[in-house]
């Protein structure tokens, strides 16, 4: 199976989204190291374009990239550069004129329906869908897109339900539509801000037994953290997601009910009591 890259180039707002450089905070949890990452994403669609008609306006490379350039208009955040305060290390979204997101154009000589539609593939070829930038280039381009469609989001930016409104916002312009049906607001620095005043509500006295040095990740000797990819079936998580509501009357995402699996794993591997 063959990847080829055709081409990368900058996709930019199609009018300017504001008149002044300027500076976005981030909030708290924002700069919690934790989610200081990368998080990628693939995303498969059908495309209608006739073979054998060559116009623009049907291939999809420039149906995207034309709705990528509208919904920038409104998600110009995701065209900044992240970078540093120098007085304390935090991170901020710098936002200036001339900044775009950069496209890649790959092509696959395999079909979607040849491949399972991605159900099951493999670890390497999947890899290589989806941008793989490293942290200089995130920080600088904090949102890249390959089409065939993979994403990569510097997590500070935004999460997964945030970069699902972006690219349901690209689909609405795809499809021919004037303006976004939900209008983003950026207000992360007070609506995530701290509590005035403090206050406590759970308890929280275990994570105050942890040594001062300690770190999940070296908790066993000095043994180095590894990477694993585990394959877990769209059927398995709708049949988990049931059991979650049955037991607790409450409605989870997908994303809430695979963390709440791993988590029940690790329960079950460290000994206790689930």
């Amino acid at each position: 199976m063959e990847i080829k890259v055709v081409k990368t180039n900058l996709v930019f707002p199609s009018q300017p989204p504001f008149h002044h450089d300027h500076i976005l905070p981030l909030s708290h949890l924002d700069n919690d190291p934790i989610i200081q990452a990368n998080f990628r994403t693939l995303r498969a669609y059908v495309s209608y374009n006739n073979n054998n008609n060559d116009s623009p306006a049907t291939d999809p490379i420039h149906v995207i990239s034309e709705a990528l350039s509208k919904a920038l208009v409104h998600y110009y955040p995701l065209a900044a550069t992240l970078r540093r305060r120098p007085i304390d290390g935090r991170l901020e979204l710098f936002c200036a004129a001339g900044q775009g997101v950069p496209v890649t154009h790959a092509t696959v000589n395999r079909s979607l329906d040849s491949m399972n539609y991605l159900d099951d593939p493999g670890e390497l070829f999947l890899e290589r869908l989806v941008p793989d930038p490293n942290p200089d280039e995130s920080m600088l381009n904090p949102f890249v897109l390959q089409i065939t469609l993979g994403s990569t989001i510097h997590h500070p930016l935004c999460d997964g339900f945030g970069s699902t409104q972006f690219f349901n916002a690209m689909a609405e312009f795809a499809r021919g539509a004037s303006h976004v049906s939900v209008e983003p607001v950026w207000d992360r620095a007070s609506l995530l801000r701290p509590r005035d005043q403090p206050r406590v509500e759970l308890p929280f006295q275990e994570y105050l037994c942890l040594d001062k040095e300690f770190t999940p990740y070296f908790c066993r000797g000095n043994a180095d953290s590894t990477r694993e990819c585990f394959h877990v079936r769209h059927e398995s998580l709708e049949r988990f997601e049931v059991l979650l509501y049955e037991q607790s009357g409450t409605k989870f995402t997908t994303f809430e009910a695979f963390v709440n699996l791993i988590s029940l794993c690790i329960q079950i591997l460290g000994g206790l009591n689930t």
